[in-house]
């Protein structure tokens, strides 16, 4: 688990941002999001050892998750999730866990999520991505990644050796054509080590603000 201290001081100071040419706002929406086998052409093949258990695993009392609901999660409870939309302060982040609690089982070490964009953004609109790792700890040496792709392009591209420290990896992109409403997001994490990782936020900048996004 992340340091929840530390996580509640980042989320408590939301940064602004500014672009033009759209209605601000999210982008996604943290309680939506469903596995896809798409994304190969951007994100590559994934290799021979890939897996992920999709289905919680002794979350009886909890799962499935509340519809449209942020999950609070019990910390003495023995459920065990690849991706939950959990609740961080005001905020329904998208975490996504990789090992089981026994260190020698993959829970996750390689998953693409996807949802339809909830508004539109138009040429030289800027999309920011808000994320979040826990201290990545194993396997060493190795190397972790988080990506966010818009449609054709990947909007966040983040890629971490391991061993390193807590983070809060974001990102401004600027889109390079329009994109309707509906048009297709992913969120893909892989690493084999235990580790957490947090889509925080995705907002369409707001072009009345003075501040420029990062």
């Amino acid at each position: 688990m992340p340091s929840r201290i530390a996580l509640a001081l980042c989320l408590c100071a939301l940064w602004s941002c500014g672009s033009s040419g759209t209605t601000p706002g999210p982008l996604v929406d943290n309680t939506l999001w469903v596995p896809t086998t798409d994304g190969d052409a951007l994100l590559g093949a994934p290799p021979a050892d890939a897996e992920c258990m999709l289905e919680p695993i002794d979350c009886d009392e909890e799962y499935p998750w509340p519809e449209g609901e942020c999950v609070d999660r019990d910390p003495t409870s023995d459920c065990v999730a690849a991706y939950v939309p959990e609740c961080e302060q005001s905020l329904t982040v998208l975490s996504v866990y990789t090992r089981m609690p026994d260190d020698r089982v993959n829970l996750c070490n390689w998953i693409t999520l996807e949802q339809p964009s909830l508004r539109a953004i138009r040429a030289g609109d800027q999309v920011e991505v808000r994320t979040f790792h826990d201290a990545l700890t194993a396997p060493v040496p190795g190397e972790a990644r988080m990506t966010f792709v818009v449609g054709d392009q990947r909007a966040f591209d983040y890629m971490a050796l391991i061993p390193s420290g807590t983070s809060f990896p974001s990102e401004t992109w600027t889109a390079d054509k329009d994109y309707p409403a509906g048009t297709q997001l992913l969120w893909h994490v892989d690493n084999h080590g235990r580790n957490e990782y947090m889509l925080i936020e995705v907002n369409v900048c707001d072009p009345t603000t003075t501040d420029t996004c990062l």
